[in-house]
């Protein structure tokens, strides 16, 4: 990879600037305009597309985790997370040797990006000549993927109101009269940049001592976290003083439209990244499944649990699905661990089904294999279909766009089903390492294992969602929406969807990185 600087520090977590910072001149164009390049005011470190609206400016970073030198290491223990920016360490090697990783966020087409512009708000139409374009824009109505609530397809780039199309929409922002354009910079907001998003904010709320730098800062540690619309009441079911303007659709809010504004932000500042807890899920690319779904023909009431699924064609270690078994229905809507006994037979890990209901018919096994946009990937480069070299979904685009990796599900009988939380008591979250499937985990704001996942969660990452799944197509979500309650969160993010999926909770934001 290439390295370039760029930017100015991400800043010191705790204190006011952190978690923006400024690109330096010759890196953005002349359709980029700063609004401040001051501190203490609201738009420091936010820039001012032609077209696109708002945009904050993230600068690389590093981060360690649960390291006995970290500086709220006394207090938080193995869940405690330093930041630390290109004033602190000139290379990823010399950040390594200090037991720091290099943000992932930070990482895109084989470079390391000096910073990546994440638009400040959720994605609104604007008109743009004859047409309309997504743009992040303070007080919009937010776009979803159903015709119901501020419908996608009204994007002059955009044919459906499907999960797909933010891909389009995204290229449609710098297209004429909004019209796709296949050279825009700009892209649906990754995983990696949500995830990144996430570390920021728990490095923050760890280190600050006071309100003034952040506002949702919360001395007990019971609600460090930013706020937002989830209430289902237009506020926030931890925070009553947080009040959001209705879009006119259901309890939606206007994107950016919280009050005290700062809450609401990923650096409880007003320089932030606005509603990441609540107001609607968020599409989140740089992340598919490859499924298949068999079906099961018999269930042995043993210990373990065997199933006999015709050519199941799996490993031992695979996670699987079950659903829709009659009469053992103790297995159903859970997933567990396999071990394969030959290839038509496997066995659930930990399960003893001697005192289960006996197996009468049916029922299904989806197996799965995960992949993540490669660091060789540009996120730009990602097109919306499922069959070709470039498609963000389908076999083809996986082998030629992304890398394998294993997601940490929650597969211990019976508390094993689909609705989780992040974090379990005092037990470690996030992966400390610095690369390898661990790292990739971090990278994407996931639980480095099963003793990070939870039906409480910790109150350390807002008893944020969780929801493992195993999905043909995926599309992850992140933040929840305006019923989330106290599920919704920076942290949230939910396995359950699909490519070709259209709800009227469901919308996204645009980011975009510098050129190489």
């Amino acid at each position: 990879m290439q390295n370039y600087t760029g930017t100015t520090s991400i800043g010191t977590p705790g204190t006011f600037g952190f978690g923006v910072g400024l690109a330096e001149d010759g890196y953005l164009d002349a359709n980029w305009t700063l609004e401040s390049d001051q501190v203490l005011d609201a738009g420091y470190a936010n820039y001012e597309h032609t077209d696109g609206g708002t945009f904050c400016c993230i600068p690389k970073f590093y981060y360690r985790i649960g390291h006995p030198d970290n500086p709220t290491y006394a207090t938080f223990g193995v869940n405690s997370i330093d930041v630390r920016g290109t004033d602190v360490f000139s290379s990823v090697i010399e950040a390594n040797l200090a037991g720091y990783a290099l943000s992932r966020a930070h990482i895109d087409g084989n470079y390391i990006k000096p910073f990546v512009m994440e638009a400040k708000y959720m994605a609104s139409k604007k008109a743009k000549g004859a047409g309309y374009i997504a743009a992040s824009v303070k007080n919009g109505n937010p776009i979803s993927m159903h015709a119901d609530h501020n419908p996608i397809a009204e994007l002059t780039a955009c044919s459906d109101n499907r999960y797909y199309e933010v891909i389009n929409a995204c290229k449609g922002v710098t297209g004429e009269n909004g019209a796709f354009d296949a050279d825009s910079p700009f892209f649906c907001t990754s995983r990696f940049v949500y995830a990144a998003l996430a570390m920021l904010s728990l490095a923050h709320g760890q280190a600050v001592a006071h309100n003034t730098a952040c506002a949702w800062y919360d001395a007990s540690g019971v609600i460090n976290f930013p706020k937002g619309c989830n209430n289902n009441a237009l506020g926030d079911t931890n925070d009553s003083t947080v009040s959001y303007v209705s879009d006119g659709y259901s309890n939606c809010g206007k994107t950016g439209s919280g009050v005290p504004f700062a809450k609401t932000t990923h650096n409880g500042q007003a320089c932030g990244v606005a509603d990441l807890n609540g107001l609607m899920y968020e599409i989140s690319l740089g992340v598919t499944c490859i499924a298949t779904t068999k079906n099961i023909t018999a269930v042995t009431n043993g210990n373990p649990c065997q199933l006999t699924v015709v050519g199941h064609g799996r490993t031992t270690g695979d996670p699987v699905m079950i659903a829709g078994i009659v009469g053992m229905t103790q297995l159903n809507d859970k997933i567990f661990t396999l071990t394969v006994v030959d290839v038509d037979t496997i066995t659930l890990d930990g399960v003893d089904a001697t005192e289960f209901g006996v197996y009468t018919s049916g029922g299904t096994a989806t197996f799965g294999d995960f992949y993540a946009a490669s660091e060789a990937t540009a996120m730009r480069d990602f097109t919306s279909g499922n069959s070709g070299a470039t498609d963000h979904w389908g076999a083809t685009g996986a082998a030629a766009m992304m890398e394998a990796f294993t997601p940490a599900f929650d597969t211990a009988y019976p508390n094993n089903g689909f609705s989780q939380r992040i974090g379990d008591g005092a037990g470690q979250v996030l992966s400390e390492a610095l690369a390898g499937n661990g790292y990739m985990l971090t990278a994407l704001g996931i639980p480095k294992d099963a003793g990070g996942i939870s039906t409480s969660g910790s109150n350390l990452f807002g008893s944020d969602y969780f929801y493992q799944y195993i999905r043909n197509e995926l599309c992850l979500l992140s933040c929840a929406y305006w019923n989330g309650h106290s599920g919704a969160g920076v942290s949230a993010v939910g396995w359950g969807s699909g490519r070709a999926y259209s709800n009227y909770y469901v919308g996204f934001r645009a980011a975009c990185y510098p050129a190489n």
